[in-house]
């Protein structure tokens, strides 16, 4: 991408985010409630002196790599597999193109993945020589589920679910007095996870996940089912759509790979499912379960070198192994080097029925890769010729760019809803020059080829115009 951030929430979100709250718009309320880990390590990297876009560009990059370590680690020192074995759900839970998916722009949900691993790690690894686990281990613990709920609100109640899982079986089967030490340990990020909850319908981002409707601006109307068995079936065959290639493999471990944790986070996943939440919510959920189906076509395919085929020397598992490989690096290498408007054949209109939670390519944020430059060059000449009592009205995709070069006060957000009903009350208010940046006639987004006859065109570069709002 160049000088360009990768991801729609990296620049309709993150950045914005990141901009409004480096200009003092934010309360004690809602840093709490966004979950705030991710975006204070932005900050502090920003007042380090990167500028926004740079820490998202390197950022992300990072956080890929720390994830791969985390479930490396969990493989190995959590269930005890061989470096060798341990590299291949590291792989795939980082190259496949669903977890790239991920990595695209669910910044928080990776970050909480990181520390979710190495509470499953802490929760697994055997006991010392006195046979109990040390107390610098709970302490370790309970900092990373802190971490994991000041990440992201969705992996937390999957990491809460598994914990409490992981306490009743060691109630009926095993230690009661582990199981009391889990509970207590886990006392305050339970705390913090309610605190977030109860103070998370102030953030309008939040209807996303938990289903609040607290604004009227278009975006529910994308996403919503016309009925509960439509979600269903949309969301199995999303399953389908995303997992298919790993399914041969992980579905040989089924029975083989018992281990405790990866079996819960799938059953959790698949009760999240049937939870009428607010798409595209449930299919980022569903996106989860690459990593625990990670770890089974890894056990899949140790499965394999026990299975001898007559008119093969060997055993099947370089076989299972090849697939694994071609798979994931045809998949993977088409999302990220084709451009959305000539991409790999998987992710295309047609063929890709998911274009708003899987995108035709890694190459594009809120824009393709193509009108980045067009978008830039747009808003510095309306920055060099605004004057005045003006006004520039956004929609969301282009909120993040028009942070980058004004000032939030110069800026009318209208989200996903009618431009001409944003210029109309700008108008109300008084600015006497209302601006919109958009895409030339013909060539808009989400249903909107053109703009209303009000706005005229005074500036195109590429394929990204300015207009001025002139009512008749």
């Amino acid at each position: 991408m160049g000088p360009y951030v990768v991801g729609f929430d990296t620049m309709a979100y993150y950045t914005s985010t990141t901009t409004l709250w480096l200009h003092g718009n934010v309360t004690l309320t809602s840093f709490i409630a966004t979950a705030p880990l991710l975006y204070a390590l932005i900050i502090g990297f920003v007042l380090s002196g990167g500028s926004v876009v740079l820490v998202l560009k390197v950022l992300p990059s990072v956080l890929l790599g720390f994830l791969g370590i985390a479930l490396y680690g969990y493989a190995r020192r959590g269930l005890g597999w061989s470096p060798k074995k341990s590299l291949v759900p590291a792989l795939v839970g980082s190259l496949y193109f669903v977890a790239l998916r991920v990595s695209w722009d669910a910044f928080r949900e990776e970050l909480a993945l990181i520390f979710f691993f190495v509470v499953l790690m802490l929760l697994v690894m055997k006991a010392g020589e006195s046979g109990k686990l040390s107390w610098k281990r709970y302490v370790a613990f309970s900092l990373a589920l802190a971490a994991v709920v000041l990440s992201n609100q969705v992996v937390a109640v999957l990491m809460l679910g598994v914990l409490l899982f992981t306490v009743i079986y060691k109630l009926v089967r095993e230690s009661r007095v582990d199981a009391v030490r889990l509970i207590v340990f886990s006392l305050p990020a339970l705390l913090i996870f309610f605190l977030i909850f109860y103070l998370s319908p102030a953030v309008p981002e939040y209807r996303l996940i938990f289903g609040f409707p607290t604004t009227s601006d278009g975006w529910l109307a994308l996403f919503g089912y016309p009925s509960y068995l439509a979600m269903l079936t949309g969301e199995a065959g999303f399953i389908l759509y995303c997992f298919l290639p790993l399914l041969p493999l992980a579905l040989l471990s089924v029975k083989r790979f018992g281990n405790f944790q990866m079996r819960s986070l799938i059953i959790l996943i698949f009760i999240a499912t049937f939870v009428p939440i607010v798409s595209p919510s449930d299919l980022r959920v569903v996106m989860l379960l690459v990593y625990p189906l990670a770890f089974y076509a890894t056990e899949g395919l140790s499965k394999l070198k026990s299975v001898h085929w007559k008119r093969f020397r060997g055993n099947l598992f370089r076989v299972g192994l090849v697939y694994l490989l071609i798979v994931t690096a045809v998949l993977s290498l088409g999302f990220m080097v084709m451009p959305p408007e000539h991409p790999f054949p998987y992710f295309e209109v047609g063929v890709n029925p998911y274009l708003y939670t899987i995108p035709t390519s890694m190459l594009e944020n809120t824009l393709s890769i193509t009108d980045s430059q067009g978008t830039i060059n747009a808003l510095q000449w309306l920055k060099d010729n605004m004057t005045g009592n003006s006004i520039l009205l956004t929609h969301r995709v282009f909120y993040g760019w028009a942070l980058t070069t004004f000032n939030p006060d110069q800026i009318f957000l209208y989200e996903y809803g009618n431009p001409l009903n944003a210029a109309t009350t700008a108008a109300q208010t008084g600015y006497s020059q209302i601006y919109l940046i958009w895409w030339v006639s013909g060539h808009g987004w989400d249903g909107q080829p053109t703009v209303a006859s009000a706005f005229h065109e005074i500036y195109q570069s590429g394929g990204i115009a300015i207009y001025q709002y002139e009512p008749s």
